[in-house]
């Protein structure tokens, strides 16, 4: 049977997923935004200030849609981060209020404390999808950094 602490311990679990998604997924669009400007090949660290601050005071269904302007997505990958949307909505937003009767017995905080491994669940998966696709920008920049280098004399 989960205590209140087994709850307290999943919601930051959940919560850190939730941050460290929206971490990468900024990081992502602050790297495609980079790409597209050729920051790796003419540095203009004023401009990537800028567009960091912009992106850093988005919330993260704003930070998606900018994405999604960006980058198409398949149908499996759109679902995947709006429901990782959805999740940390319902972690971020009300979760205690949801649960609070709950959290005064044994089987209500078990349920509470399910709920919350789904929630990471879905956030974590997402996060790490989103460093798969982080992972592409990084080798797209690397790729264009190779074309431009002068090669052996």
């Amino acid at each position: 049977m989960a205590s209140i602490d087994d709850v307290y311990k999943k919601f930051g679990i959940a919560a850190e997923a939730a941050q460290l998604l929206e971490t990468e997924l900024s990081t992502l669009l602050l790297g495609i935004r980079g790409l597209e400007q050729g920051w790796h090949i003419s540095p203009d660290p004023k401009a990537g200030q800028k567009v960091l601050a912009e992106i850093d005071s988005q919330t993260l269904g704003a930070v998606l849609k900018r994405l999604r302007e960006t980058v198409q997505f398949d149908d499996q990958i759109s679902e995947k981060l709006a429901s990782a949307l959805r999740a940390r909505n319902r972690l971020m937003h009300g979760f205690y209020e949801r649960h609070n009767f709950k959290m005064q017995a044994d089987e209500g905080r078990d349920a509470v404390v399910a709920d919350l491994e789904i929630l990471h669940a879905k956030l974590f998966a997402a996060w790490q999808l989103a460093g798969v696709m982080s992972h592409l920008v990084v080798q797209a920049v690397v790729d264009q950094q190779a074309k431009h280098e002068p090669g052996p004399a």
